[in-house]
């Protein structure tokens, strides 16, 4: 009877150890697996971090090229504006000129 209790006790012994020790390994499976998890989480959310700031500084890159491209733009205007007021003076006084020069020979 001791045997048989001694045997029953063993194999009671030996299923709690081999819960435990499957417990353990769960947990340490489930603990590699969160690890991994908030790892990628991190490695994504660096990612999207860096992504985002190459989205800003190229907005920010396309954004000072047409600024530049405008006031090339509007340099040009105002010379060929500037340009065509100085020919325009430049008839004018012509005109005057021809005109004064008209009256005097006559």
């Amino acid at each position: 009877m001791n045997r048989l209790k001694s045997i029953l006790l063993g194999s009671l012994l030996a299923v709690a150890s081999i819960t435990a020790i499957s417990q353990n390994a769960n947990a340490a499976e489930f603990k590699s697996d969160r690890d991994r998890f908030n790892r990628d989480t991190v490695a994504f959310n660096n990612s999207k971090v860096q992504h985002e700031r190459q989205v800003r500084e190229q907005r920010a890159r396309e954004l000072r090229e047409r600024q530049a491209r405008e006031q090339r733009a509007r340099e040009l205007r105002e010379r060929q504006a500037r340009q065509l007021h100085e020919r325009q003076a430049r008839e004018q006084r012509a005109r005057e000129l021809r005109e004064r020069q008209a009256r005097f020979h006559h």
